[in-house]
């Protein structure tokens, strides 16, 4: 059956009007009587009671039958038509924790759609357990991680690491380089980064006293460092990206060292069928990754 005649007959029932459903498909009202004939011609019935002097028209009983059919008819040929043109793509389902993407992916990303014009990317945040599970279950093609976790079935492979920047706000009292002990608990806008830095916190700071405020994003952090003493231990993408946009912060150079975290691609053992994406993917971020640490020099340095 022609969907185009369905789409015609479909048009009528819907605008009720001969010429409505012309406008509406942007063709003339001749070409319209003339799709609803060869129509009728093919089944061999009349679907449309034709009055002269009206401007609507009526279904007749084939023409009532036939509507349900129409529509499961174009619903059927639209879902093979997507099917088609989603053959037609590279589709990569990435999940990575909310920095990475909102700092990383969000550069790299359209870097390669625009290499590729057939690559599409679906990208979520989660925490460390989601993002490991979603690869491990297949919602996910590849993740981006702070944390190193084994799973069975799952491979990781460190591609970079991001050191932690402290940043405060223009106004704060501090010196340009600054001990723990000069930090406040009470002033800290906290986010867990991973476990290796939970531990190295806690040696700093005492874990039972309330910080200013806890996020899970790092684009919430910069409301919470208007306050006058704030201060923030962030990774150096995210506080590239926060120093670049918000002139009223600066960074400080911390006495302690804390400890780096690892940016980790996180894929099945198993190859995806888009591995070639994949890779492409996760030496962009590696790059990407590169090229950001490098601009520490100029950007961090010359503020201490």
């Amino acid at each position: 059956m022609n969907p185009e005649l369905l789409q015609t007959f479909l048009k009528i029932v819907e605008y009720k009007q001969i010429s409505q459903a012309a406008d509406s498909l942007y063709i003339t009202q001749a070409a319209v009587s003339n799709r609803l004939r060869r129509l009728e011609s093919q089944l061999g019935v009349t679907l449309i009671n034709r009055l002269k002097g009206q401007p609507t028209v009526s279904l007749t009983k084939y023409g009532e039958k036939l509507v349900p059919i129409a529509e499961q008819w174009m619903q059927l040929v639209n879902q093979t038509t997507n099917l088609k043109e989603a053959a037609n793509f590279h589709n990569v389902k990435v999940i990575g924790a909310p920095s990475i993407n909102e700092s990383i992916l969000c550069v790299v990303c359209p870097i390669l759609m625009q290499e590729d014009s057939v690559l599409r990317y679906s990208i979520v945040g989660g925490d460390a357990d989601y993002i490991y599970d979603s690869v491990a279950n297949g919602t996910a093609d590849i993740g981006f991680s702070f944390y190193k976790m084994f799973r069975h079935e799952i491979s990781t492979r460190k591609i970079s690491e991001e050191r932690l920047v402290l940043v405060t706000n223009n106004k704060s009292e501090y010196p340009d380089t600054v001990s723990v002990d000069m930090l406040s608990r009470h002033d800290e806008v906290y986010m867990l980064w991973n476990d290796e830095f939970d531990a190295w916190h806690t040696m700093c700071w005492d874990g039972a006293l309330q910080p200013l405020i806890t996020l899970d994003s790092g684009t919430l952090i910069s409301p919470y460092l208007s306050f006058k003493q704030a201060w923030s231990l962030i990774p150096e993408t995210l506080a590239h990206r926060l120093l670049v946009q918000d002139s009223n912060l600066r960074a400080l150079r911390l006495i302690e060292q804390s400890p780096a975290l690892p940016v980790m691609a996180v894929k099945k053992k198993t190859a995806a069928l888009e591995q070639q994406e994949l890779e492409r993917l996760e030496v962009k971020v590696r790059s990407e990754l590169y090229k950001i640490h490098q601009k520490k020099i100029w950007l961090f340095v010359k503020k201490y």
